[in-house]
């Protein structure tokens, strides 16, 4: 009987219907192997039955801009101990999660530096979950070194275990990051102590956030960028609950004189009379916010403007 990855393998790494040419080498990683083992000898990591163990060690096999792929194999599993846990350290890399549901390839937080750090250009990272399982809470989920311009996040799931265990910030970006593409993630939290779902250390270029979904318990802005300008950054069909009663932030904060656009998107933030967005150097389209739960959103900013 031919399996999934069988049929993966012979395909030479690239799932069935998804146009992805490989132009590098190929690495297949799997936690629960059988006969697996952080050994670059007797063809461990290049084939399914034989992959390596840890998504680290795989990492330190890739060429740097050569096209590599890293295919973490369904139930993969990892515990994240320190923030260079998982270092995206080599240029160019591809890490995609093979699985579905409780099948995504997931990586624990269990301690307050646990992170998936991007110190590296051009990473992608595709289809993985990341659970914080701290007690006291994790400091950052994945941290954006300023070395990590051009890294895309496609379709990163974060979730808490509970009010306790949780995610303090999400992402974290360093300042000057340019061309970040985050699109398809998901941000779930318990009540808590989670700060800001993406926090913007300084300023940025070129950063895309698309079709996400987040549904936070936020003591400050959502997805903050206040510490530095942005120069046009894109946020588009992004849905934005902020469950939190008490904070001042806002869904999406801008600084003053950032630029970019934002449209299409859906905020909400459980606290009356709060302000939903800020950014007065942004363009913003077709934007439906609400501070009052069971009520339909309105046009934000509110259109106080003539067109002749």
């Amino acid at each position: 009987m031919t399996t999934f990855a069988d049929r993966l393998f012979e395909l030479g790494g690239v799932p069935v219907g998804q146009a992805l040419p490989i132009t590098g080498n190929v690495w297949f990683v799997y936690s629960g192997a059988a006969d697996g083992a952080d050994n670059i000898g007797n063809g461990y990591g290049r084939s399914h039955t034989r992959p390596f163990k840890t998504l680290d060690y795989a990492i330190g096999q890739c060429t740097a801009s050569n096209g590599d792929v890293i295919y973490l194999l369904p139930g993969h599993a990892e515990n994240l101990t320190a923030a260079d846990s998982i270092d995206c350290d080599v240029a160019g890399v591809t890490i995609i999660g093979l699985g579905r549901g409780s099948l995504i390839p997931t990586f624990s937080t269990t301690a307050a530096a646990g992170s998936i750090t991007v110190d590296a250009g051009n990473v992608t990272i595709q289809n993985v979950k990341l659970l914080a399982n701290f007690a006291t809470g994790t400091t950052k989920g994945i941290t954006i070194s300023a070395n990590g311009d051009g890294l895309t996040l496609d379709g990163v799931h974060f979730r808490d275990t509970s009010a306790a265990n949780e995610f303090l910030v999400h992402i974290g970006v360093a300042t000057t990051v340019s061309d970040l593409w985050i699109k398809n993630c998901t941000f779930v939290t318990a009540a808590g102590s989670l700060t800001n779902s993406i926090l913007f250390a300084g300023t940025s270029v070129d950063a895309v956030i698309e079709k996400c979904y987040f549904y936070v318990d936020s003591a400050d802005s959502v997805i903050d960028h206040a510490a530095g300008a942005s120069a046009n950054l894109h946020i588009h069909h992004c849905t934005i609950v902020n469950i939190d009663t008490g904070a001042a932030g806002y869904c999406i904060e801008q600084k003053s004189d950032g630029t970019g656009c934002v449209h299409d998107c859906r905020l909400a933030y459980n606290k009356i009379d709060a302000e939903i967005s800020a950014g007065a150097a942004t363009w913003w389209f077709e934007n439906y916010a609400c501070n009052t739960i069971a009520e339909s959103g309105l046009l934000d900013p509110a259109t106080a403007h003539a067109i002749p």
